[in-house]
């Protein structure tokens, strides 16, 4: 056993000493125990999530609100209940009685007798006023007057939609409310019970109140005393998403001044709502004001699109395996289980492993040996993008995670103050709404979120590009590269997305600035660091989506070469024996071997002039083996570039037409080819290029097809952020 003596090592006679550690512990078996795992994690709360769509509760009673319970409840509108246990109730009755004994005894409380913040230096027994002064101050926030946009020649249109440009949205707001709930609920905040019950009303009966978008600092405190001022043990500091709070506490007493979105989608005064009134009780103002909320609310949203979007990311790192067809030997347990068994590195590896299973493009099984003769000018490995797509992933998932489960915890805790203790009656003095672990949460996952989208990038443009790219041709045209530029405007696309999460990565909580007369020295910038990291995962879905539709695209190519380069032996047999009088195995391996490379090397070229190119490429082989029928030769490549011209051409017009699909060729991707070609209906490119946009002024829709590019990425990025692409995932890794 290692023991570090403090009193041996400083001499400082304090007598402690640090943990102990076994000398023989296995730090390999450590980390992965305490592991989840993102993928269980996802399937997990995707289930949850669909037992809260099919009809099951969420139930708030202050330690169980799961992620996904908030997803159902803010983005599905699912109504909530509370546990009406009589020891929750009890629970929140005592904490209530706590106050009221105080305020019965004359004992000052921040907060309720207090002033606020750096004022809390001020004294008053009107608590019902002071109660509303603190809701008047914090409803200070910019929101739009006019919801819609207009211009009458005089006022000019304005820059964007004025409610989303000022308000947060309502799933922000409803998972908002459904966090304080579960809050207050625990019985440290001095909230009576009808109280709670008017918070379910706005979920369960769909009031949301319109809430400023900006002007949180998300917790913060200190000091409530200036110098040289008198004060007692309960003056301290209030902070918090107090503002955007501070319209959901209105909302609560249908304030006049609060205004809300109805179940039929207006706008109206919460003083219009059929919501029952409810008085506030000195406190709890308070204790619905100041607390993380909103902080971990939109949190938990960012985090449960953050795995499905790293589990996504793994899917198409083995769907662009296929598509550049690569190998499956990067991913082997050795390399990975073995050799460097971070958590999320092996999952990862394991993950990619698994979907290659069964792949015809990829290549799959053990790594062959090979000669120095056999692999001359051949790269020996995958280059970095697909290769050490595990190693760099990895981290990302272990973050990701990590911040999914902080989330999760935040949403489960009381981050009021005061806080009151009904067991003990005592009121306690701390600084539970500092957020700042909702600020690491999202200042990991947005860094995550951008090297995701890194490594997605680089996959993308190795993809586009025909040096790098094994044959296929310059942007994945699936038509003559030369007046068929497909991708070429995804390409710049991506890189645009790559640079703004490359902006947005930037940590947002090294720019605290100390607030409200320096009594806020230090606070979290949570809502703002959660805020940019939704940004963050909206642009990398269109990212995704755009990444997608390449890879969609280039393995219906890869499908259509492997089909044109079964009829390419079949013709290179016949012809060999029609001109020559023989069919010889050999020759005809040397021959096609030469005629797959230069493939590999002329996808920049017209159909005509590639398949010319490929047919040239036997001369050399022909002239050197027969050379006695060399007369022959020329009549034989002339026939074959022909041939090979109308079994090519034939073969992507099968793919284009939609009258084969890539699936055959595919490992366990094939489950998310199936859903954007089958389910999403966005199909193959190239139809339009190749028929050369013919009848254009009379038939326009003929002409250019049913879809733009970007309509067809706009589908798919649509599918992400609607939940239908979790779902495809749900069935892939089900099967």
């Amino acid at each position: 056993m290692y023991v570090y003596d403090v009193n041996s090592a400083s001499g400082s006679g304090a007598g402690a000493t640090l943990p102990t550690m076994d000398a023989q512990t296995d730090f390999v078996k450590a980390a992965a125990a305490v592991y989840p795992g993102l993928l269980t994690s996802f399937l997990a709360n995707e289930r949850e999530l669909s037992r809260f769509l099919s009809g099951t509760t969420p139930v708030l009673d202050g330690h169980s609100l799961s992620v996904p319970a908030i997803i159902a409840t803010s983005r599905y509108g699912a109504k909530v209940s509370l546990d009406e246990s009589p020891k929750v109730k009890a629970r929140v009755a005592a904490s209530r009685k706590v106050i009221d004994d105080k305020l019965a005894s004359a004992t000052s409380i921040y907060g309720v007798s207090t002033g606020f913040g750096g004022s809390a230096d001020t004294r008053t027994d009107q608590y019902h006023t002071l109660g509303s002064a603190l809701l008047q101050h914090h409803h200070s926030g910019v929101l739009s007057t006019s919801p819609r946009p207009h211009g009458n020649g005089t006022l000019p249109l304005p820059h964007g939609d004025p409610l989303s440009t000022t308000s947060m949205p309502i799933p922000w707001v409803r998972a908002a409310i459904a966090v304080r709930i579960n809050s207050v609920i625990r019985g440290h905040s001095a909230v009576r019970w009808e109280v709670i019950e008017q918070m379910r009303e706005l979920l369960n009966r769909n009031y949301t109140p319109l809430v400023p978008l900006r002007g949180s600092i998300s917790a913060c405190g200190g000091s409530s005393l200036r110098p040289g001022v008198a004060g007692n043990a309960f003056a301290k500091a209030p902070s918090t998403d107090l503002t955007p709070l501070a319209y959901v506490a209105g909302a609560v007493t249908k304030h006049p001044h609060i205004r809300v979105h109805t179940p039929d989608g207006n706008i109206i005064r919460s003083s219009e709502t059929d919501l029952p009134a409810v008085a506030l009780q000195p406190k709890e103002q308070l204790g619905l004001m100041n607390g993380t909320a909103f902080s971990a609310a939109v949190g938990a949203l960012a985090a449960h699109d953050a795995v499905h979007l790293a589990l996504l990311a793994q899917v198409c790192t083995a769907l662009g395996t296929e598509a550049l067809l690569g190998t499956q030997a990067s991913h082997v347990p050795f390399i990975h289980d073995e050799c460097r068994p971070h958590a999320g590195q092996v999952e990862c590896a394991r993950t990619l492993h698994s979907l290659l299973e069964g792949s015809k493009l990829a290549t799959t099984g053990s790594e062959e040996e090979v000669s120095i003769v056999q692999d001359a000018g051949q790269l020996r490995q995958d280059r970095y993008p697909l290769r050490t797509a595990a190693q760099y992933l990895g981290p990302q998932l272990e973050d990701i995670l990590a911040a999914h489960a902080a989330v999760q915890l935040e949403a489960n805790t009381t981050t009021d103050n005061p806080l009151i203790d009904g067991k003990t009656g005592h009121v306690h003095h701390g600084g539970n709404f500092q957020a700042m672990q909702v600020t690491n949460a999202m200042e990991k996952t947005r860094l995550a979120l951008f090297h995701i989208g890194k490594i997605m990038f680089a996959q993308s443009t190795e993809l586009l590009n025909p040096a790098f790219n094994r044959g296929l041709p310059p942007s994945v045209a699936a038509s003559d590269p030369s007046t068929n530029y497909h991708a070429k405007g995804l390409d710049i696309a991506t890189a645009a997305y790559v640079s703004e999460l490359g902006f947005l990565a930037n940590p947002v909580g090294t720019h605290v600035q100390s607030a409200e007369m320096h009594n806020q020295a230090v606070n979290s910038l949570a809502l703002i660091t959660a805020r940019a990291t939704m940004t963050a995962i909206d642009v990398l879905s269109m990212l995704f989506a755009s990444y997608i539709y390449i890879l969609c695209q280039a393995v219906d190519i890869r499908a259509a070469q492997a089909d044109f380069e079964v009829e390419m032996a079949k013709i290179l047999m016949r012809l060999l024996k029609q001109h020559f009088g023989t069919s010889g195995e050999e020759l005809a391996t040397t021959l096609l071997a030469s005629m797959k490379a230069s493939l590999e090397t002329n996808s920049t070229q017209d159909a005509v002039d590639r398949m010319t190119t490929t047919a040239q490429s036997t001369a050399l082989a022909l002239y050197s083996t027969i050379p006695e029928q060399a007369v022959c030769v020329s009549a034989f490549i002339t026939e074959l570039s022909k041939e090979l011209l109308a079994a090519y051409s034939t073969s992507m017009l099968n793919y284009l037409e939609a009258k084969k699909d890539a699936t055959p060729y595919l490992g366990r991707t094939k489950t998310l080819y199936t859903f954007v070609r089958s389910e999403l209906k966005v199909p193959m490119h190239g139809l339009a290029n190749l028929h050369g946009f013919r009848a254009a002024q009379e038939d326009p829709l003929a002409a250019f097809g049913e879809h733009s590019i970007g309509e067809s990425v706009s589908v798919i990025y649509e599918s992400i952020r609607d939940g239908k692409m979790q779902r495809a995932l749900v069935e892939l890794f089900s099967a």
